[in-house]
């Protein structure tokens, strides 16, 4: 019986994920956090099988949740589910612990499938995100993508950026000053080339959310 547990912190997403998986009879939902400090309190009391991992758990965010918890718990394998795009986020989190990727869009139609290949020891990619890859891609080398010259802090800030975020909300969420914000941004601006933060905000809107961008009111635009 594989021992299940999911972190996500939408009540419906968890109760659809549960439905799936409890359908099959080898495998179980052993507990369910809706928070970063559930999941650590739900991890020390027992260890499960496979973690289900949204990446944004409203107490923390990014890709430091997957480290965190992959540095503390390194034999749990680790499932990432995120409403982010597979060619931006996929790779990443190959990186930094993940066992496999699924974006919530297509979750229903391969979790399973997902499931017993990393049970089996292997990592999971996508049907959509083989697809992607370059042939011959090893998930160990350094990724060609024009965001992945950021470094893994100005990747996050790239995406607190793109949903929306304030500077000093980002900072709040990094547990880092408004300053270092500002030096991240500035970085990343230089390594993409951009003069503006309307470029900057267009770019990171659209790549991680897929959408076109709409110019923000000027309450709106505190970048």
């Amino acid at each position: 019986m594989i021992q299940i547990t999911i972190a996500d912190d939408h009540e419906l997403i968890r109760s659809g994920l549960s439905m799936i998986i409890e359908a099959h009879n080898d495998m179980h939902i052993h507990t369910e956090a809706s928070s970063y400090t559930e999941l650590l309190e739900a991890l020390e009391k027992a260890v499960p099988d496979l973690l289900i991992l949204d990446l944004n758990l409203g107490d923390t965010n990014g890709l430091s949740t997957l480290e965190n918890i992959s540095s503390l718990y390194p034999s749990v394998p680790i499932l990432v589910l995120s409403a982010y795009p597979e060619e931006i986020y996929a790779l990443r989190t190959f990186k930094n612990g993940a066992s496999g990727y699924l974006n919530k869009s297509i979750v229903s139609s391969e979790l399973i499938d997902a499931i017993t290949t990393i049970m089996r020891g292997k990592k999971y990619i996508s049907n959509k995100f083989e697809e992607i890859l370059p042939l011959g891609t090893d998930l160990g080398k350094e990724e060609k993508d024009l965001v992945e010259i950021l470094s893994k802090r100005e990747f996050e800030v790239l995406n607190l950026i793109a949903a929306g975020q304030a500077p000093k909300e980002i900072a709040e969420n990094m547990n880092v000053s408004p300053k270092t914000i500002s030096t991240y941004r500035t970085r990343i601006m230089e390594k993409l080339s951009f003069e503006t933060t309307s470029q900057l905000q267009r770019f990171a809107y659209e790549t991680f959310m897929g959408e076109k961008y709409s110019t923000p009111t000027r309450e709106e635009n505190k970048l």
